[in-house]
């Protein structure tokens, strides 16, 4: 118990400085305090930045912050400003903020301070503002020179309707100057002794010169010019057309003009392509319609200045906004009388028109006469232009299959209704052979199947005139070399742009293919064509989304139309923070560490592209975090420790250095540029014992070892209780009477066990010490002390007992039938030609028994029966008090015998010699030397 105490003891000894260090952990306050504070000046704009730093070893993660700022003008207890800025810090970022001041900054010298304090729900109050930093100066009079008066700000650039002021800095402090405001006298307030400032409050449009302010002295007058821009209008009456359905003009009416010689700036967005251009005109835009046969197109106009930004869109459909041109080469044919009859050209075949017709006077031309109309069609054409074809090539068994796609012909180049289109496949091996389809219209795509073989497959599009130019594409019977490394980009809001290195010099062009919806299958392909000296591009598309990786694959045409894979890249619009974690498992835990593994998810499933990952660790404990790892704070306010794994392919880590039977939570989660993943579901582990490990290697094999020689006991039983605890012998099968050859009275030959009552029992001496039991019963005797051994002798009772004579000596107390029948234990006479025999200890039983055989046989043979007298000795002694040479006068009351061991009839001339008195006492008892055969 003793020991118990002081392990317990020292075991809370232990936790406490975990303790205290937890509670210091969660209670101290963060010394975030603002370092390397730095004041810049922009006359220009009179703002006044400011940058920063928050430095703390001990802390890496991000926290809510408010920066307490002040601003002093003149002198630093002259405090203008006081403004909380609110953000979110790491430590070592680099931090700005901006500050617009009313007055030109060359007026003043102004001086600046901060303090912060951590707004962050994960930080326990109190919650207390760090110490101000040193008064930072902002002098902008340094670059000043020595002219003696100066006007503030130099070219100032205001908005119609806002204030502005201005300050004059006497130089020499004279006290006779005069400032005027297009020539008009005004007056201003004194800021300092050389200082003075004008304040002039909403601030009209005079002319697009600006609006003139000087002040004058004993020397030349000093003066600024007010820049007044009137305020930016909303486009209004925004359309768009388009009259050859190759280009669309959009115009907008842009309002009264600001009045400044820097225009807004007009730029034309669309969001479906993602496509936008800078309009080069204030009140008209041009944009190009491309071959991939959009219809719908949604535009927002944005205009901007320097002030301000407005915008307006329109959803526009490219088929309800034809202008038709006008008609050209207009002549009467024809004409008679009463009818006339008119022709001219227009400029789309296969096209639907309708046309009006009024008439007037044209000698005397006084009002036109009512429209009559009429419909009609121009005739259709065959297509003029090639469809765009490109192909997908998926090997299965050995042999390609081939998708086809190809673009509808717009309207211009389709000179009618396209009805089908014709797929030719040329075998290359085998010229004669050909495989021609038909693919009714609207449909734009086919699938092959083909064998090992080179093919040319030829596409073209037929209306009700005739087919279009063929597209050819290549197919090789085997497949390309697809071990191509792949390329990171990153998006844009324009789309995607890309470059590449051309391989060969004789290329025809180049093909861009993508997916638009990569995370939805089947994949919707996308491809653009290229010109032979592009090796450049920017991809854009409506379907493209943020956190969604999309797949470019870059193909070389060749002369014989056969596409080689040049390059493949991969990217995001937009990178997001991963949506969930990877699947962690354990493995190999320790009562110090534990062994983290996880698989990388599908590509596909990435919202971003992942650069490494975290792992955080948490103790109930609240333990110092590791080496390696780094304190940080979750969004419930616990404290954790963060490992950062910069390698995205490393997918296993080994958490170290952790205490035995503690409680741990873990969580592995990768990040990207955009963030990390969530942190809502840690594992819990616990750490085993120290040596629970090496009491299981010990257990076991002992277990093992316990069950083996349970078996073998098992099997082996019955010989290990013959050889352990045998049974205990049965007298009439005991292995002596097999020896014995009985000639005449065979009961004296087995004898039955009682309990039997000894005649006398005389003790003559007892040695020192020595513990003894009394005949028939099991409690223990007292200690005495003597100085002799202890004899004893058995009485004989039998009235004619003779003296010392022949005898037979027994092992134990027994007795013959006639004995047994009596009930107590003596001596039975024997003849006296028997031989004298000695008591003493036993020779080996093969020695006894041979003797046994021997001497008894031939003592039955000469005495005769019922004349025998039987001696007994007992291994169980009784001490009693008295002389050995005298027998007792008094003998004591007869005790039971109890015990008894296996009966043997020994030979008297198998005894040893009488002991002397100083003998020990041995395992059979003496008999009188009057019962003693000599």
């Amino acid at each position: 118990m003793a020991l118990f105490a002081v392990l317990q003891t020292t075991f809370l000894l232990a936790l406490l400085p975990l303790r205290t260090y937890q509670s210091e952990v969660l209670s101290e306050p963060l010394p975030l305090t603002p370092e390397s504070l730095n004041v810049s000046i922009n006359s220009t704009k009179q703002c006044m930045h400011l940058q920063w730093t928050v430095h703390n070893p001990d802390y890496h993660q991000e926290f809510k912050m408010v920066f307490q700022i002040q601003i002093s003008r003149f002198k630093a207890s002259n405090v203008i400003w006081l403004e909380n800025y609110s953000t979110t810090v790491k430590r070592n970022q680099v931090l700005h903020w901006s500050w617009e001041s009313e007055l030109p900054l060359e007026c003043a010298i102004h001086f600046v301070r901060m303090r912060t304090m951590v707004d962050d729900a994960r930080i326990p109050a109190p919650r207390l503002w760090s110490n101000w930093s040193s008064w930072e100066k902002a002098d902008a009079q340094n670059s000043l020179g020595d002219h003696p008066l100066y006007v503030f700000p130099k070219d100032k650039l205001v908005e119609e309707g806002s204030n502005v002021t201005v300050c004059y800095i006497s130089m020499n402090h004279q006290d006779n100057i005069s400032c005027y405001l297009e020539d008009v006298l005004i007056y201003g307030r004194q800021l300092d002794q050389n200082v003075w400032a004008f304040e002039f409050k909403n601030v009209s449009f005079i002319r697009k010169t600006g609006t003139n302010f000087y002040c004058k002295g004993q020397g030349d007058p000093e003066g600024v010019v007010l820049l007044v821009s009137k305020v930016l209008e909303e486009p209004k009456n925004f359309s768009c057309e388009t009259q050859d359905l190759k280009t669309l003009t959009c115009t907008w009416d842009p309002g009264n003009d600001t009045g400044l010689i820097q225009l807004p700036s007009y730029t034309l967005f669309e969001s479906f392509s993602g496509k936008k251009t800078l309009c080069k005109h204030r009140n008209r835009c041009d944009w190009q319609v491309t071959q991939d046969s959009q219809e719908m197109y949604n535009f927002t106009l944005v205009a901007e200045n320097y002030f301000r930004k407005r915008s307006v869109s329109i959803l526009f459909n490219l088929i309800h906004g034809v202008h038709p041109m006008a008609p050209y080469s207009l002549f009467p044919k024809s004409v008679s009388a009463t009818n006339a009859t008119v022709t001219w050209k227009v400029y789309s075949i296969g096209s639907k028109y309708m046309a009006r017709v009024r008439c007037a006077y044209a000698d005397h031309f006084w009002k036109w006469s009512e429209l009559i109309s009429q419909n009609f069609t121009t005739a259709e054409a065959a297509p003029s232009e090639a469809p765009d074809v490109w192909r997908d090539v998926t090997f299965v068994s050995g042999h390609p299959t081939v998708t086809l796609f190809w673009k509808p012909l717009s309207k211009v180049h389709a000179n009618g209704k396209i009805l089908f289109y014709n797929v030719v496949v040329e075998n290359l091996d085998e010229p004669s052979s050909l495989k021609v389809l038909s693919v009714p219209a609207p449909a734009n795509s086919t699938k092959v199947t083909l064998n090992q073989s080179s093919y040319q497959i030829c596409v073209t599009a037929h209306n009700s005139v005739g087919p279009s130019p063929a597209s050819t594409v290549a197919i090789s019977g085997h497949p390309g070399n697809e071990n191509v490394e792949e390329g990171r980009m990153n998006g844009t809001e324009d789309g995607f742009p890309m470059s590449w290195k051309p391989q060969s010099r004789n290329a025809t062009g180049y093909v861009v293919e993508w997916c638009d919806s990569p995370q939805h299958l089947p994949c919707v392909l996308r491809w653009k064509n290229l010109g032979p000296t592009n090796t450049d591009t920017v991809i854009s598309s409506g379907a493209f989304r943020p956190g969604v990786r999309y797949n470019f694959r870059i193909y070389e045409i060749s002369t014989k139309r056969m596409a080689h894979l040049l390059e493949k890249k991969a990217g995001y619009l937009k990178e997001l923070a991963p949506s969930y974690n990877p699947k962690v498992n354990m493995s190999n835990l320790t009562s110090h560490s534990f062994t983290l593994s996880w698989k990388d998810y599908p590509t596909e499933s990435q919202t971003g592209f992942i650069q490494g990952y975290y792992v955080y660790l948490k103790s109930k404990t609240g333990e110092k975090c590791h080496r390696g790892f780094e304190k940080t704070f979750l969004t419930d306010n616990s404290v954790c420790c963060k490992y950062t794994i910069d390698n995205p392919d490393q997918k296993t880590f080994v958490v170290k250095d952790l205490q035995p039977e503690s409680a741990y939570e873990f969580l592995v989660t990768p990040y990207t540029s955009a963030g990390e993943g969530p942190l809502d579901d840690f594992r819990k582990v616990t750490t085993p014992d120290e040596y629970s490990h090496i009491l299981i290697h010990i257990i076991l094999p002992m277990v093992f070892f316990v069950f083996v020689i349970m078996i073998i006991c098992y099997l082996k039983s019955q010989w290990l209780k013959d050889k352990c605890y045998p049974d205990i012998p049965d007298p009439y099968k005991s292995s002596v009477l097999s020896l014995i050859k009985f000639k005449e009275n065979p009961h004296i030959t087995i004898m039955n066990v009682n309990d039997c009552v000894p005649d006398a029992i005389e003790v003559v001496n007892k040695p020192e010490g020595s513990k003894m039991q009394f005949v028939g019963t099991r409690k223990s005797p007292t200690e005495t002390k003597g100085t002799k051994p202890a004899y004893l002798d058995l009485l004989p009772t039998e009235k004619n007992y003779s003296g010392p004579g022949p005898c037979i000596c027994f092992e134990n107390f027994t007795y013959n039938q006639a004995a047994s029948d009596l009930g107590y234990c003596g001596h039975f006479p024997v003849t006296p030609q028997a031989p004298h025999c000695q008591l003493g200890p036993l020779t080996s039983p093969e020695n006894l028994l041979k003797t046994l055989e021997q001497s008894y046989m031939n003592s039955l043979g000469e005495i005769p029966a019922g004349e025998a007298n039987l001696n007994y000795v007992s291994q169980l002694a009784s001490p009693m008090s008295g002389d050995r040479e005298s027998p007792p006068t008094n003998p004591p009351e007869p005790a039971l015998c109890s015990e008894y061991k296996m009966q043997m009839a020994i030979p008297l001339g198998l005894a040893s010699p009488a002991r002397s008195e100083n003998s020990s006492l041995s395992s059979t008892a003496l008999l009188d030397p009057r019962e003693h055969c000599h």
